[in-house]
């Protein structure tokens, strides 16, 4: 009867960190670094997956302003390391409840000074927008206390950030307030680019203006802007709800035939410190 109880106290324990990561549009309780299930969603919407390696260290709730009707919107911060250096991040937002005769207004497609955008609807109210920029000083004043938190993780096991990133957003709103955001920053470095430690936006070597007259870094934004293509085309996938929306994104780590290195072999991941 006691290992009966057991084995049931353990199904319910399973069964309470499966499904929605709000479940009834509240963030279930987590620990910092969970594994993210490969089966979460968010607000009823597919998340991408990537290399399935995901850990937690954001789930926060929110309420829209600006618009005539407020929108509770779930937000989702996760994680990868390997080989003690920091692979990717990835934030994910979306309404968790849907209101009526209203819109958003901003314009996420709007700016020019960006390596790459895409607006796959181009309606003003109907926004499938796509854009891939580059961040310097990653992870030099992080704020808020997710941030912090996971900040200190890493200095504490000696996990490797690098000072420049790249930033690929998906922006997938709608009428009737629908909202779906997913925003990946990912580690150039591991595509075999050097270390770039240029603070200043303007002066990066990943900027626009110098990025682009590099060959290997040209052809890496090519080809990146190209997965972000399919990416974007999967968001009016993901935005009907539909659980296969993301299966046949690869990780972003694949665009192996326009990388000047090698990112090496990829090992298990330890169980309890990161890896």
């Amino acid at each position: 009867m006691k290992n009966l109880l057991l084995l049931c106290v353990l199904a319910a324990s399973h069964c309470a960190f499966a499904g929605d990561v709000f479940p009834r549009g509240d963030p279930r309780p987590f620990n910092l670094a969970d594994e993210l299930e490969v089966d979460a969603t968010i607000g009823g919407y597919p998340i991408w997956h990537g290399e399935k390696k995901w850990r937690l260290y954001e789930l926060s709730r929110s309420d829209s302003g600006g618009t005539a009707q407020s929108v509770p919107l779930g937000r989702m911060r996760v994680f990868q390391t390997e080989n003690k250096r920091l692979v990717a991040t990835m934030f994910v937002s979306a309404n968790l409840a849907q209101a009526y005769s209203s819109d958003w207004t901003d314009e996420p497609c709007k700016r020019d000074d960006m390596l790459f955008k895409a607006n796959l609807s181009g309606r003003f109210r109907d926004v499938n927008c796509v854009t891939i920029n580059h961040l310097t000083n990653y992870g030099l004043n992080p704020t808020g206390a997710p941030t912090e938190s996971l900040f200190a993780l890493f200095k504490e096991q000696g996990v490797d950030v690098p000072p420049t990133m790249l930033q690929i957003s998906f922006t997938r709103y709608s009428s009737n307030l629908r909202w779906l955001v997913v925003s990946l920053t990912v580690n150039p470095e591991l595509m075999g680019f050097p270390r770039e430690a240029e603070p200043k936006w303007t002066q990066s070597p990943w900027h626009k203006s110098k990025a682009f007259g590099n060959a290997e870094k040209k052809r890496f934004i090519d080809a990146l802007a190209a997965w972000s293509l399919q990416f974007a085309k999967q968001m009016d996938v993901a935005f009907d709800k539909s659980p296969q929306a993301f299966t046949s994104i690869s990780s972003w780590r694949a665009i192996s035939d326009s990388k000047p290195g090698t990112t090496g072999a990829t090992g298990e991941r330890p169980k309890v410190s990161l890896d």
